[in-house]
C-alpha cells in the first residue's frame, strides 16, 4: 500500500527502554573488535546504532543540531534490543575541532513514533521513529530535547558544564513539540485529543469519511487544534505563547539569512506550477529586487541554504537518475554555480560549523550513518563519530553500482550485491529489495529485507532505486493529476518493473544468476510492484511482502475518504464490471497465476491481504500470513525485525535453494512449507 494510506501518527506509549544492563553495547567506543572477521547475523543488523530514523533523509528537519559557538555538535544515539524487545537511547555531545571525546549527558527513556500528519483518535502510526532534535540555549550553556517517560513526552534539558540532565516540563504536560525563547523559557506545543464517544456512542456511529474499518472499528476523529504555552524554567510558571513566540515553530529550513552586510534572505521557489517541478534559488536583499539563479545547477537542492558575503552554499542531487550529491556555490548576479565536491555517498543534515567546514551525517552502501566533518576548501572528509566500528570486522558482500533505464526512459540504478563466497562462473539465486538505494544496504525501505544477511548466505542481492514516476513525464499539475497518469494501464508500475527485470537480465547474462530462483521483496509502494510482478512478470519464483494487497473489495475496508480519493484517479468500484482491469492486479481473482508468497503483516493493516491469502489457499499455491501485534505500516519493535528478518531468510532458502529451515524454532513453519512444497509439484 502507498504510504499514505498509514493516516495519521500519534506519539504512543510504547514499551519502557531496557534496564541499564542491557544497554552497555550502546557506547560505541567500548565495542569489541575480533582478531578476524565473521559473518553478518541478523541481530547485526538489528542492533546496529542509528543517529535519527533508519533511511531518513528529511531535509527539514534536524537529527543533530551544532551549539552556537560552533564547539559542540549533540545528537540521540538509538539501539534496538530484540531480546527485551526495547530501544536503549542516549543524548550525546561530542566536541568539534578535536577538543575532545564524546559524552553521554542522558540515558534512558522510551522510543518515540512520529506523528504522520494531524494526531488522531484511535491513534495510528506509520511506525517511523522520531526526529529528535537538540534545541541549543542562546548561550550554548545547555540543550534541550525531547524524552518519554512513563507514556508522557516531556522536555528535558542537559547541562554542558556538568554533564547532568534533568525534566524541564510537569509530568501531567505531554508535549509534542517546542522551541528555545531564551535562556530562561521554552514554548511547548500540547495537542489536546477529542474525547471520541459521547451520544454516538450510545446510538452506533454514522459510517462516513471518518471511517477505515481496515484500521478500526469506530471513528477516526480528527483533531487540528494545539496550545501553546510557554513555561518559565526556573519557576515552572506557565502563561499563553504570544504572536512572536508562535513564530518560532514556523522556521523556514529552506531560507538562510546573509551574516554580514545588508539584510538579504536566499529562498527556494518552484520554477513551474506542477506536482514535481523543479525548484530554483532566489535573493532577496532589502531595498534591491529579487536575484535569481536560473542555471540548470540551482535546480532541486535540498537540505540547508547557508551564506556569507552574498555567496550561496546549497547541495543539489545530480548526475544520472540523481545517484550523486553535490555541493555548489553560487554568486548572485552570477548565473555559473561552482561545483565544490561531489560523491556517491549519502549525505543528510549537513549543517556549517564554519564557511568552509560542514558538518554531516554520512553513509556509503558499505558503512552506517557516521558523523563526519567535510572541508570544502581541500575537499576533505573527517570521521568524528562512527557509532558501529564492528562493522569494519564483518563479512559484506561486495557491491557494484548499475546504471537501468525504464520502458519510458526513465533513468535509474540499482546496486549489485554479491554474496560473500562469490565465485566467478557459479549461478547464484538473487533477492530483490525495493525500493530506495542510498547510504548503507541494509534492508530496503521499511528494513524488512536484510541486504546483507542474504549476502551472507549465498544470495546476490539486487537494491534498485525506484525510477521517476512514469506520470511524470506528462507534467502532471497536481497528486491527482500525477496519480491518474501513474494509473492509465497501471504506467508506473509497468515503468518500476521494467527497471526490475532489465536489473535482473544483466546480472543473468553476465552468468551471475539463476534464472530460475530469483526472488522479491517489497514494503509500500514495493509491496505494489510484487503483487502486479506476480501477475504481469514470468521473472520471479518467489516474493515476499509487507502490507498487501490491492483487491477489488477494497473500498469495503479503506473506508470512504480514501476511496473517493482512488475513484479520482480511475481505481474501478466496488459495482463496475473491471475484469480486464483486475487481470492485472488482483490476486483474489488471478490466484493460480501467483507465484510463492510470504505475507508479513502489521496488525494495522492485515485486514487487507487475508482475502488475497484465502484465494492463494483455495488455489493450491504456497502462501503464509503472519500478523505482527502492536505494529503498523512499518514495523519498529526490534523482536519483530529480527524475526521478519530471519523469517525472509529461510523463505527464499525453501523456494529458490529448496532448502527447508533448519532452526528448531523454525520446526512449525519447516513443516507446513514441506507440505506446500509437496502439494506445488
Amino acid at each position: 500500500m502507498l504510504l499514505w494510506l498509514a493516516a495519521a501518527a500519534l506519539l504512543l506509549p510504547l514499551a519502557p527502554a531496557s534496564a541499564a544492563g542491557s544497554c552497555a553495547g550502546l557506547d560505541w567506543r567500548q565495542a569489541p573488535h575480533p582478531p578476524v572477521e565473521r559473518a553478518v547475523t541478523a541481530r547485526d543488523l538489528v542492533r546496529l546504532r542509528d543517529i535519527g530514523p533508519i533511511g531518513d533523509d528529511n531535509p527539514t528537519a534536524h537529527v543533530m543540531t551544532i551549539s552556537p559557538d560552533r564547539n559542540w555538535v549533540a545528537f540521540q544515539l538509538r539501539q534496538a534490543d530484540p531480546d527485551t524487545n526495547r530501544f536503549c537511547l542516549a543524548m550525546v555531545v561530542q566536541p568539534l575541532g578535536g577538543r575532545g571525546a564524546a559524552r553521554f549527558v542522558d540515558t534512558g527513556g522510551e522510543v518515540i513514533l512520529a506523528p504522520d500528519g494531524v494526531p488522531t483518535v484511535p491513534a495510528t502510526a506509520v511506525g517511523v521513529t522520531a526526529i529528535i532534535t537538540p534545541r541549543w540555549s542562546p548561550d550554548g550553556r545547555w540543550f534541550a530535547f525531547l524524552k518519554r517517560v512513563d507514556g508522557i513526552n516531556q522536555v528535558w534539558r542537559a547541562d554542558i558544564a556538568s554533564g547532568a540532565s534533568r525534566a524541564v516540563t510537569p509530568q501531567g504536560l505531554d508535549v509534542t513539540d517546542f522551541r528555545v525563547v531564551d535562556q530562561a523559557q521554552i514554548v511547548v506545543r500540547l495537542a489536546t485529543l477529542p474525547a471520541l464517544g459521547g451520544d454516538d456512542s450510545r446510538i452506533g456511529y454514522h459510517y462516513d469519511d471518518r471511517f477505515v474499518p481496515m484500521r478500526s472499528s469506530v471513528p477516526i476523529e480528527a483533531k487540528t487544534a494545539f496550545r501553546y504555552v510557554v513555561l518559565d524554567i526556573a519557576t515552572g510558571a506557565q502563561r499563553s505563547a504570544d504572536g512572536s513566540e508562535l513564530a518560532l515553530f514556523d522556521g523556514r529550513p529552506g531560507s538562510a539569512v546573509s551574516t554580514s552586510g545588508p539584510p538579504c534572505t536566499v529562498s527556494r521557489f518552484a520554477r513551474e506550477r506542477k506536482v514535481l517541478a523543479a525548484t530554483q534559488l532566489e535573493m532577496i536583499c532589502q531595498g534591491s529586487p529579487p536575484v535569481a539563479c536560473s542555471a540548470a545547477a540551482c535546480e532541486n537542492s535540498f537540505g540547508p541554504l547557508w551564506m556569507s558575503r552574498k555567496r550561496v552554499r546549497f547541495l543539489r542531487r545530480e548526475g544520472w537518475a540523481q545517484m550523486s550529491t553535490a555541493i555548489y556555490e553560487w554568486s548572485p548576479g552570477t548565473n555559473s554555480p561552482r561545483r565544490l565536491y561531489a560523491t556517491d555517498a549519502a549525505l543528510a543534515d549537513c549543517q556549517p560549523r564554519r564557511f568552509d567546514e560542514l558538518i554531516c551525517l554520512r553513509e556509503t552502501s558499505l558503512r552506517p550513518r557516521h558523523l563526519v566533518s567535510l572541508d570544502l576548501t581541500r575537499g576533505r572528509l573527517h570521521d568524528i563519530v562512527d557509532p558501529n566500528p564492528e562493522i569494519a570486522h564483518l563479512t559484506l558482500g561486495s557491491v557494484e553500482r548499475i546504471k537501468l533505464t525504464s520502458e519510458v526512459g526513465i533513468p535509474a540504478f540499482a546496486d549489485v550485491v554479491l554474496p560473500t563466497d562469490y565465485r566467478s562462473g557459479r549461478r547464484y539465486p538473487l533477492v530483490i529489495v525495493q525500493y530506495q538505494s542510498r547510504g548503507f544496504l541494509r534492508g530496503g525501505v521499511g528494513d524488512e529485507f536484510p541486504i546483507q544477511l542474504f549476502a551472507n548466505n549465498g544470495f546476490v542481492v539486487l537494491s534498485v532505486q525506484r525510477p521517476a514516476p512514469a506520470g511524470s513525464i506528462g507534467g502532471a499539475i497536481d497528486a491527482i493529476d500525477l496519480d491518474r497518469r501513474n494509473l492509465i494501464a497501471f504506467a508506473d508500475r509497468r515503468n518500476v518493473l521494467s527497471v526490475i527485470e532489465q536489473g535482473v537480465g544483466a546480472l543473468v547474462a553476465r552468468g551471475i544468476v539463476d534464472p530460475g530462483a530469483v526472488g522479491i521483496t517489497g514494503l509500500s509502494d514495493g509491496s505494489s510492484t510484487v503483487q502486479f510482478a506476480a501477475l504481469n512478470s514470468g521473472t520471479f519464483a518467489a516474493g515476499i511482502v509487507s502490507g498487501c494487497c490491492w483487491e477489488p473489495d477494497q473500498a469495503s475496508w479503506l473506508g470512504p475518504a480514501f476511496t473517493k480519493r482512488l475513484t479520482a484517479i480511475g481505481w474501478p468500484s466496488l459495482t463496475t464490471d473491471a475484469s480486464s482491469f483486475w487481470d492485472h492486479m488482483s490476486l483474489v481473482r488471478n490466484a493460480r497465476r501467483v507465484f510463492p508468497l510470504l505475507f508479513d503483516a502489521a496488525d494495522d493493516e492485515f485486514r487487507a491481504a487475508v482475502a488475497s491469502v484465502t484465494a492463494l489457499r483455495e488455489a493450491g499455491k504456497p502462501a503464509d500470513l503472519f500478523i505482527f501485534p502492536g505494529e503498523f505500516h512499518i514495523k519498529w519493535q526490534p523482536a519483530h525485525r529480527l524475526a521478519a528478518y530471519e523469517r525472509g531468510l529461510d523463505w527464499f532458502r525453501v523456494w529458490l535453494c529448496g532448502q527447508l529451515p533448519a532452526d528448531p524454532r523454525r520446526r512449525a513453519e519447516a513443516q507446513r512449507w514441506a507440505e506446500m512444497r509437496r502439494l506445488a509439484r
